[in-house]
């Protein structure tokens, strides 16, 4: 693993100083090119999909190689699913009505409108009361 992260690290590097190059020559420019654009956009697009990638792979990795992790994620997973359930059960399939506009166009959409909502909601108190919750229980111990 250790020569995994070298190597990352090394790569990471070598990208950063390609970025900075760009930046330099296209900030120096006094009306740059739309290609000089589009080729530091798409290098933009390329570090954030191999970080996403890098960072998925790394963690997933890292929870097969330990069961404790893998089962407290199963655990979480299936707590969130509950919610999502409750959610949906607690959705309507009436039309939203926002500021006198419709914004849903089925009875689906709207149903799945309100599962989001609701799971916001449900997820938002959560971490309020855990945040709430963490001091006393700490006390209490």
């Amino acid at each position: 693993m250790d020569k995994v992260q070298k190597i990352l690290t090394y790569v990471i590097a070598l990208i950063a100083v390609i970025s900075a190059y760009l930046w330099w020559s296209l900030a120096g420019q006094e009306d740059p090119v739309a290609s000089d654009v589009d080729s530091f956009y798409s290098l933009t697009v390329i570090m954030l999909a191999a970080t996403v990638g890098i960072t998925i792979v790394a963690s997933l990795l890292q929870l097969f190689t330990d069961g404790k992790k893998l089962k407290q994620a199963l655990i979480v997973l299936v707590l969130f699913g509950a919610i999502v359930g409750v959610s949906y059960g607690l959705a309507s399939d009436e039309e939203v009505v926002f500021l006198g506009e419709t914004l849903t166009k089925s009875p689906q959409e709207s149903k799945m409108v309100g599962t989001g909502m609701y799971t916001t909601y449900i997820t938002g108190i959560l971490a309020i009361l855990s945040i709430v919750l963490s001091p006393v229980i700490k006390f209490i111990k």
